[in-house]
């Protein structure tokens, strides 16, 4: 069975710190000088997200060094093997100066000593004096280690973001259902999308339901797998895992690391799955489902719920279900107890400097900072360069910009820009933006952040990377045998108890410093 992508992430680490990763002698990578304004000459930047070359990928960085004199080189791979292209060349102990490194990946590198100490930097810096930053976000990249508590060895690229619970607000009209205020009505409102088949209701074009989906399959729910791949585990069905965390975290209450799968409340989320499983209310295809077969299927309108992300998504997720269904309707679900925030935030993706670049605190300043500067740097890292990615439509009589609109995308000219590297609307600052903002994206994101939670960091260090594949193998054989072997709730929490004993024992006396080895 493969392993988890966690275990191969920090096993690059591991290779980095035994080859000696910080010796001189392994970089293969031109010596770069200062100028004489004390800026580096070149920057390297590894990144997935960046807009690609046949989207004006030059643009930018020419942009970017007409702006700031500094020659900026972008190192792209693929995304789907991203991550080993960033292990092998910290194994090779030739990184680029800044990688892109996602909240899960992030602290691995960070636990081995192998990313730069960022944390003065920021806390000296022009930008966190201008108070223009929600340091919400960037205390979310702080990380504990042996080399020090609460340091910062990443800055953010954006928000986390996170996933809302999207439906379908033209079968809840035909069906007669109020937006949920219960877990109960939240049920019962998927019961009922299990009939929209037969309802005789017709939609805006007087056309039946009954008709619209004679002979096809209607799924009340789906969801891209019962547990995640990746912290946040819970992320998807939030309805169902509510405040059940299945990771290993620190309680408050009980003063230590828990593995949260064996807690109260993970047995009550189960219980919630199962329940719902039986009932047919979600997709059977969803242990297997990626998000691709999960958009798919709400695209073909026959979906009448999916948790996917806020923002940007609920403009794309409504755009691609009218073009099937013009009639269809969508709408974001706030969370139905307001006791409790059920939809997570997760930390920020990081921009991390290496400790193989030469000038650290320069790419810190006129990179990172430069990116987030709520002015110009901003501009161009969210929405890219003028007449290439957007267009100018109204200046003040200082020249700034006061209206604009994104181009066509150059290698798909039928569809719009959104964004160059970082989502304008996932912004860390207040920023400035002279671009009209769908009201979708406004309303997705102003019920996201009404109800929702920013998470920490997941746990890891080399104990945990090299035990966690297998909790991860029978945390996702939990939910099968909950779902597909038919195994009472109980039965199966009992088996991934005993299953996993050796691990969970071995991490959490290591967390909670009880290991007598």
């Amino acid at each position: 069975m493969k392993r988890h992508f966690l275990n191969r992430a920090l096993a690059a680490c591991l290779i980095v710190s035994a080859a000696g990763a910080l010796s001189a002698c392994g970089s293969e990578r031109e010596h770069v000088a200062l100028n004489e304004e004390g800026k580096p000459e070149k920057i390297t930047f590894m990144v997935t997200t960046i807009i690609r070359p046949e989207d004006g990928q030059q643009a930018l960085c020419d942009e970017y060094e007409k702006n700031t004199g500094i020659k900026l080189e972008i190192e792209q791979p693929e995304h789907n093997q991203y991550y080993e292209k960033v292990s092998i060349t910290f194994a090779a102990e030739d990184p680029a100066d800044v990688i892109e490194l996602g909240s899960t990946y992030y602290p691995a590198y960070a636990s081995e000593g192998i990313l730069w100490d960022m944390t003065d930097a920021w806390e000296s810096s022009d930008l966190k004096a201008q108070g223009i930053v929600d340091e919400r976000f960037v205390d979310s990249l702080r990380y504990d280690s042996e080399y020090g508590e609460n340091r910062l060895y990443g800055f953010p690229e954006q928000r986390g973001n996170g996933t809302i619970t999207y439906v379908r607000k033209d079968w809840m009209d035909a069906l007669g259902i109020e937006e949920p205020s219960s877990y109960e009505e939240f049920y019962d409102m998927l019961k009922a999308f299990k009939e929209i088949g037969s309802c005789e209701e017709t939609d805006s074009n007087g056309v039946s339901f009954k008709e619209k989906y004679e002979g096809k399959t209607i799924y009340p729910l789906t969801v891209a797998g019962l547990i995640n791949s990746e912290s946040p585990y819970e992320i998807y069905l939030r309805e169902f895992y509510q405040d059940a965390r299945p990771d290993i975290h620190y309680d408050e209450k009980k003063g230590e690391y828990v593995d949260g799968v064996l807690e109260p409340e993970m047995e009550a989320a189960l219980h919630r799955i199962q329940d719902a499983w039986k009932d047919g209310l979600i997709d059977p295809g969803s242990i297997s489902n990626k998000t691709s077969t999960c958009r798919d299927k709400f695209y073909a309108g026959v979906v009448g719920c999916f948790n996917y992300w806020a923002g940007t998504w609920y403009k794309t997720l409504d755009k691609n279900l009218k073009m099937k269904d013009e009639t269809a309707e969508l709408i974001p679900l706030a969370s139905f107890d307001k006791e409790k925030a059920y939809y997570i935030e997760r930390p920020a993706t990081a921009e991390a400097i290496t400790n193989f670049c030469e000038h650290p605190e320069e790419v810190f300043e006129y990179f990172l900072m430069y990116m987030h500067d709520g002015d110009e740097g901003e501009l161009l890292f969210s929405r890219g360069v003028e007449d290439v990615h957007y267009k100018v439509l109204e200046r003040d009589s200082d020249g700034k910009i006061v209206k604009a609109e994104m181009l066509p995308s150059l290698s798909d000219p039928t569809s719009i820009l959104d964004k160059s590297f970082y989502d304008a609307n996932l912004a860390i600052t207040d920023c400035y933006d002279p671009f009209d903002v769908d009201e979708r994206i406004t309303i997705s994101m102003e019920i996201f952040d009404e109800n929702s939670i920013l998470y920490d960091l997941p746990v890891l260090n080399s104990t945990i990377a090299d035990q966690l594949p297998d909790i991860e193998v029978a945390k996702n054989q939990l939910l099968s045998d909950i779902v597909i072997e038919d195994k009472t709730v109980e039965e199966a929490l009992a088996e991934y108890e005993a299953s996993t004993q050796k691990q969970r024992e071995i991490i959490l006396n290591d967390l909670n410093g009880t290991d007598e080895s």
